[in-house]
């Protein structure tokens, strides 16, 4: 699975989902990016605030919220680790 069809693929969804909002867009773009980054294998390996930074996201409640609401919609698959120290599982879902 390449970035680009996960991109086309969220965007088309994306424009008919009237739940989504650009901060999830942000998201999940800035998730790509780190997919790219880690070769474009499932799953990415991510640290929430890596993840923030890279989409403009300042307020962690805000980030939790768009999260799990991509998670929730099926977007995307979330193993989080609880542990700061340890990175979270995202994989990147193909609708």
């Amino acid at each position: 699975m390449k970035s680009r069809e996960l991109l086309e693929d969220f965007m088309s969804m994306a424009g008919d989902d009237p739940r989504i909002g650009p901060c999830h867009i942000s998201l999940y773009v800035a998730a790509l990016h780190f997919f790219q980054k880690q070769g474009e294998v499932n799953p990415i390996y991510i640290y929430s605030s890596e993840l923030r930074k890279q989409s403009k996201i300042v307020s962690v409640r805000s980030y939790y919220s768009c999260m799990r609401d991509l998670k929730q919609w099926g977007y995307i698959k979330l193993e989080p680790s609880f542990n700061a120290a340890k990175a979270s599982a995202l994989f990147l879902q193909r609708l």
